[in-house]
């Protein structure tokens, strides 16, 4: 047994030996430099494709970039074709009016406005050029032509919005008279910028009757004081083209006051409407010394009341002044009333309205009129 024990202990050594050696894997150089020649190609491969890539992009933008280029200059180029034609056609259309006026001769405002043809009007600049000749024949001989006898209301005295929203609520027309900024009424300024017209009502020295909010003009006041305050009315009131008399029955019946206020108002472009507070009124009389520039070129004579409305703050009696105006409005061709901010004269103006509108009058504003 002690000589069979080494014998055996070397057997098992040397199988475990083989046993090792026949498990572990063996090495062959070919597959190796077929697997390296494999990752080589594999490489070259990818860094072929990388590079195309890159290629194609390339192109591809380029290929963008001329798209772009060829677009804006074919846009170019049609734009000013455009300009081109138009040019051409606007130079053949006013050909076509210069030969079709040395045809026609045009004698008189309305055969030139006949004798436009449509077709010659394309053109903005002709559409534009024609209204121009039009409205300037027009305007060079003014249209000064009733329809229908006219009725001009003045509404005296406004002074607050509240005043002249009340106004408003009347259908038609009416002139709200409004007295100049002062301390009483800062506001009158604003209600003038939202007046489709307006008139202002100028405190002028009454022979018995003074209201110490406003600032008066007095009898011998000297030409440079009413000079000046009409200028700060203009200032106040910049587009201010007619002016009426609060009370004034003493100013208005001196000559030499009046002449001076009429030529502070032609020197401001205003014209002076007589309210008339007293009969013997200088307003005549110191227009035959002061030449009258009327701002309405249809208003041939200084413009006077006719009628007050609200002596009698009774309906009935505003009503019937009322209807006194519309039957001198007949006669004449047109009347001016004046009425006062009291409830009583708006309710009756308010019942007034179906009638007004069936009396064959035309209601208009102070800068409308049509005097003979």
């Amino acid at each position: 047994m002690d000589k069979v024990k080494p014998v055996t202990i070397g057997i098992i050594a040397l199988l475990l030996i083989l046993l090792v050696f026949n498990f572990v894997p063996s090495v062959n150089p070919i597959k190796t430099k077929n697997l390296k020649i494999a990752q080589e190609s594999q490489s070259i491969t990818l860094s072929s494709e990388s590079q195309e890539s890159s290629t194609m992009h390339e192109d591809l933008s380029q290929n963008n970039a001329d798209s772009i280029q060829k677009n804006i200059d074919f846009l170019k180029a049609k734009i000013e074709r455009l300009k081109q034609e138009n040019t051409e056609n606007l130079a053949k259309e006013q050909e076509k009016l210069a030969k079709l006026q040395e045809q026609t001769p045009l004698q008189n405002t309305t055969t030139k406005t006949a004798t436009i043809p449509l077709e010659v009007a394309q053109t903005p600049q002709t559409l534009e050029s024609n209204l121009a000749q039009i409205t300037t024949q027009s305007s060079a001989i003014p249209q000064c032509v009733r329809h229908k006898p006219q009725l001009a209301i003045i509404i005296d005295d406004i002074g607050s919005n509240a005043q002249y929203q009340a106004l408003k609520r009347i259908s038609f027309k009416l002139t709200p008279s409004l007295f100049p900024k002062g301390k009483a009424n800062p506001d009158t300024p604003k209600i003038a910028k939202n007046a489709p017209s307006y008139m202002v009502h100028l405190p002028l020295e009454a022979i018995n009757f003074y209201q110490k909010e406003h600032e008066w003009l007095f009898v011998g006041d000297s030409k440079t004081k009413i000079k000046q305050r009409i200028q700060n009315i203009k200032k106040d009131f910049p587009n201010l083209a007619y002016i009426n008399n609060h009370t004034g029955s003493k100013f208005t019946q001196d000559i030499e006051s009046m002449t001076l206020l009429l030529e502070a108002l032609n020197a401001s472009a205003i014209n002076f409407v007589d309210s008339k507070t007293i009969g013997n009124t200088q307003s005549s009389a110191a227009y035959a010394k002061v030449s009258y520039i009327p701002n309405n070129p249809c208003q041939q004579t200084p413009l006077v009341r006719d009628v007050f409305l609200d002596n009698n703050l009774e309906i009935p009696a505003i009503t019937k002044q009322l209807i006194l105006a519309v039957q001198i409005a007949k006669t004449k061709g047109y009347a001016i009333a004046i009425g006062h901010p009291h409830k009583e004269t708006f309710m009756a103006l308010k019942n007034a309205e179906d009638y007004l509108s069936k009396s064959g009058v035309e209601l208009v504003y102070i800068h409308e009129i049509i005097t003979p």
